[in-house]
């Protein structure tokens, strides 16, 4: 596979004239967030397909990129009621009478989520007779995770994977040889998520002796990809994809508003998304250790450079 991780590399496309898609564009409209260019250098186009809560707004601002937010994922928490039945259903099935419990984020988005109903978890923490271990897929979440324990008066320490992020790197903390298992063995996972996440992660963590629970705390609603675009011609067209379920929708709507998905640099945080990519004959992949602003920013612009 030709995906890489964030250090440089020579890319095929170093000409300016095979990493960007302009020719079949035929106007451009408005930028959402234009920054203005520096010395006269055209800016990088950063196009985000990442999912945004139904309240909120994402952007990233640095000199010579211009940002443009196409959301193909609405985030929508569930009713606090319907949460809290959820939960104690979950525990009245999986959970031994005073069991530990640990909890899973599956993404910044689960935590976030939970971080927006500070009601629930007072009323969740009532039945925690151990304060619960933290453990994350990737560092974005466990970045996030931290940080909401902190204001939660729990210990932030969380365990993620030294490399990588995503389900695979994930179970790979819990192999025999870690000891890991051994030591969670009475604990109950709850797996922070979405209600339409994969059962991938719950299945790996069972087939390693490990009871789980899923608690859906949102739901993610479908959104056609919009552009509104300005008239400067960028120096290069990025896209940043923050799911494998989203790369078709992404490169579908791509395609309709007259890009051609091959010929951008396409932003990733995990190697399941690359290789979706990879079977979708997208090969400019970057795969990053996160999706956190600095990060997507960094590499936007090392990649910048590297096509001047």
């Amino acid at each position: 596979m030709t995906f890489k991780g964030s250090s440089p590399r020579p890319l095929a496309c170093r000409r300016r004239k095979n990493c960007v898609a302009w020719g079949p564009i035929r106007s451009w409209r408005r930028l959402i967030r234009p920054l203005k260019a520096v010395n006269g250098a055209k800016p990088a186009l950063v196009i985000d397909t990442r999912p945004v809560w139904e309240s909120g707004t994402s952007g990233l601002q640095a000199p010579n990129l211009s940002y443009v937010a196409a959301p193909l994922q609405s985030l929508r928490r569930l009713p606090q009621d319907q949460l809290l039945k959820q939960w104690f259903d979950l525990r009245s099935a999986e959970a031994k009478d005073g069991a530990a419990v640990a909890l899973v984020a599956t993404s910044p988005a689960s935590v976030e989520a939970l971080q927006g109903m500070p009601a629930l978890w007072e009323e969740l923490a009532k039945g925690f007779s151990h304060k619960p271990a933290l453990f994350a897929v990737g560092s974005g979440s466990a970045n996030s995770l931290a940080a909401w324990a902190a204001s939660c008066g729990l210990d932030p320490v969380v365990v993620s994977p030294p490399k990588g992020s995503g389900v695979e790197a994930f179970l790979q903390i819990f192999q025999a040889n870690t000891g890991v298992p051994a030591q969670q063995a009475n604990r109950l996972f709850v797996l922070l998520e979405s209600t339409s996440n994969q059962p991938d992660l719950a299945l790996g963590l069972r087939e390693r002796g490990l009871r789980t629970a899923r608690f859906g705390l949102y739901e993610r609603i479908d959104l056609p990809l919009e552009l509104s675009l300005g008239t400067t011609e960028p120096s290069m067209a990025c896209v940043v994809v923050s799911s494998s379920a989203l790369v078709g929708p992404a490169i579908s709507g791509l395609q309709k508003n007259g890009f051609n998905p091959k010929e951008m640099l396409w932003l990733c945080h995990h190697l399941k998304i690359a290789q979706a990519l990879e079977k979708a004959s997208v090969h400019r992949i970057h795969q990053l250790a996160d999706l956190n602003p600095q990060t997507i920013i960094t590499k936007v612009i090392e990649l910048s450079r590297m096509n001047d």
